[in-house]
């Protein structure tokens, strides 16, 4: 009689068991040990390194401990949710809410700061091939993503309120496919709809959602995320048709993805241990228990391994050949040759401390030491309520979650990118979050359905994540304001000492650069003219040039102002730009540079 996978009685022998026990708790205490020890260690061995202790590292300092000394207590037995009972309807919405209702307000915040200058590269580009063969404002070449400029700019003007629709709408469909393969990876949807949730409404991804230019870290994770959704489907996909369908299907999504950014660079990394470590966990067990002719599909699926990892390699090599080609060399990416970076990254493990302790240090010191301590306290449960279901994540998938943030975290280690107190450069972060919010998931599955267990729980984390990105959107929309006001001080300016000659040349010192994180006019400033004027004007700006009492001296030295040349500062408090020292009549910018 045949029975069934889930009838058929484990193994005779307590081996079985013992293994998978010991896959678990071997990891689990060999990487707390280390990655416990090289913290310290790292401290005593290179005190000087650029990574200070900071919040998150004293955190992981302590997260890692106690996942060394929860792993050795007994293990507890998965209580896996069962089935929602939700139509799937309901469950997009839920979703979709989640996403787009926290971010509502960026679609006031405008331009700021690099979406001046993407803008009127994209505005100045004669044909779409131009701006993608731009560079964009630095070394790096991501070819779709200034397609996407040029596009918004004939479609919709470049109206900012268009970016920003664009950039809650793609989080949107990222945030639907963190759902969809996180309901094959974890196997239960209660769990992946949790997962989906949290990365919805993270606080971390205020920053790639709100500003049009790390739209590029959006795009490119649902590009890489297409991908691997194809590859999931390529397996569990009888020999057919369809199969080289999908592989096509993923092996274009991924070379789109590198068109976005970088970033994608160690996705294929990801599908190796998707392939490795994301099977079907309870037909790996049969396979162990009752031998190779149980486990046909399983060879099957290894057997493609080759092809699939081959495949991807060849997309890689040909996407660095033509950016080396195209660059010169990688663009600007080096290895950092730090102890920290070199003996073990440390941003993924910032990384890890930002997600779940996501405190933005310059708004929480504005609200008071007791509203501040209720809520890092209230982190520091949530916190302990994920060590509390470590031990309920089976083996394999622990090591799926937490490789897919370090492969994934590549890029920033090369980028020299560590999180900042006012959660400034998290968009590097947007993708490796991928793997934490399925492990979220993973625990809440493993925790169970019911209400008074952990429903209660993970619905608090997910509501006051959301209550935290609705405020950390605040910062983006007073950048925006300020940026408006000094470009139209800037304009104003202009339209003043333009005569007949021509426009006037500014030398603009006292420009506004951040608002608790966000950047105002850090750069771009004269990209943004260009757009206000609808013509290109000469403006330079001139930074850390000035002391108390004035101008220095040595600078006014430098400077021969010839006529048409007016050095002009900004005042944020009253948004005016006054006149310093000018030059006379219009006359262009001296050819050695605008500044000194």
């Amino acid at each position: 009689m045949n029975v069934s996978p889930r009838q058929r009685p484990g193994p005779q022998s307590g081996s079985g068991g013992n293994r998978v026990w010991l896959d678990r708790r071997a990891f689990l205490v060999a990487s707390g040990i280390i990655l416990w020890v090289t913290v310290f260690v790292r401290q005593f061995v290179h005190p000087a390194d650029a990574i200070s202790w900071t919040y998150q590292v004293l955190v992981l300092c302590l997260l890692l401990a106690a996942t060394t000394g929860r792993a050795l207590l007994p293990q507890r037995p998965r209580n896996d949710a069962r089935e929602l009972a939700w139509p799937p309807a309901l469950v997009w919405g839920a979703i979709v809410l989640a996403a787009v209702l926290p971010h509502l307000h960026s679609l006031t915040i405008g331009f700021v700061s690099d979406d001046y200058g993407l803008a009127w590269i994209a505005r100045d580009a004669g044909s779409a091939a131009e701006a993608m063969r731009s560079r964009g404002l630095i070394s790096f070449l991501r070819p779709l993503v200034m397609l996407g400029w040029w596009v918004a700019d004939r479609v919709w003007g470049g109206a900012p309120v268009g970016h920003h629709i664009a950039a809650i709408l793609v989080h949107t469909a990222n945030s639907l496919l963190v759902y969809a393969i996180g309901r094959k990876l974890i196997g239960r949807s209660y769990g992946a709809l949790l997962g989906a949730l949290l990365f919805a409404v993270h606080p971390l991804h205020v920053e790639p959602v709100c500003w049009p230019a790390a739209g590029a870290d959006v795009l490119c994770t649902g590009f890489s995320l297409l991908s691997l959704l194809a590859v999931q489907t390529y397996w569990t996909t009888a020999p057919g048709g369809a199969r080289p369908v999908l592989l096509g299907g993923a092996l274009a999504a991924f070379l789109l993805a590198l068109l976005s950014k970088e970033a994608a660079l160690a996705l294929p990394g990801v599908i190796v241990l998707v392939v490795v470590l994301g099977g079907d966990s309870e037909s790996r067990q049969e396979c162990r228990s009752y031998g190779p002719a149980s486990c046909g599909h399983v060879q099957r699926k290894l057997g493609d391994v080759a092809l699939i990892v081959g495949a991807y390699v060849i997309v890689l090599a040909a996407y660095l050949g033509w950016r080396m080609q195209a660059l010169g060399g990688l663009g600007g990416y080096t290895l950092p040759r730090t102890f920290w970076n070199t003996i073990f990254p440390s941003n993924p493990l910032l990384l890890v401390g930002d997600f779940l302790f996501p405190v933005h240090t310059t708004l929480f010191a504005g609200m008071g030491s007791v509203a501040s301590w209720l809520a890092v306290t209230a982190m520091a449960a949530g916190v302990l309520w994920w060590l509390a279901g470590l031990d309920r994540v089976p083996g394999r998938r622990l090591w799926l979650w937490v490789g897919s943030v370090f492969l994934l975290a590549i890029p920033s280690w090369t980028f020299r990118w560590q999180p900042s107190a006012s959660l400034e450069w998290t968009r590097f972060g947007y993708l490796p979050t991928i793997g934490l919010a399925w492990l979220f998931g993973d625990l809440c599955a493993g925790r169970g359905l019911g209400w008074k267990r952990s429903g209660a729980v993970a619905t608090c984390i997910i509501a006051a994540f959301a209550a935290l990105t609705i405020w950390y959107v605040m910062p983006w929309r007073e950048a925006g304001r300020l940026a408006r006001q000094a470009v139209a001080a800037g304009a104003k300016m202009v339209e003043e000492h333009t005569t007949p000659e021509g426009p006037p040349a500014l030398y603009v010192r006292g420009l506004p650069e951040a608002y608790h994180g966000a950047p105002v006019l850090a750069n771009c400033y004269p990209q943004a003219m260009n757009l206000a004027l609808g013509k290109q004007v000469p403006v330079r700006v001139v930074t850390a040039m000035a002391r108390a009492g004035g101008v220095h001296p040595d600078v006014m030295a430098l400077w021969k102002l010839r006529p048409g040349e007016y050095f002009v500062a900004y005042d944020a408090k009253s948004a005016r730009m006054s006149v310093v020292r000018s030059g006379g009549r219009p006359g262009a910018l001296p050819s050695t540079g605008g500044q000194p």
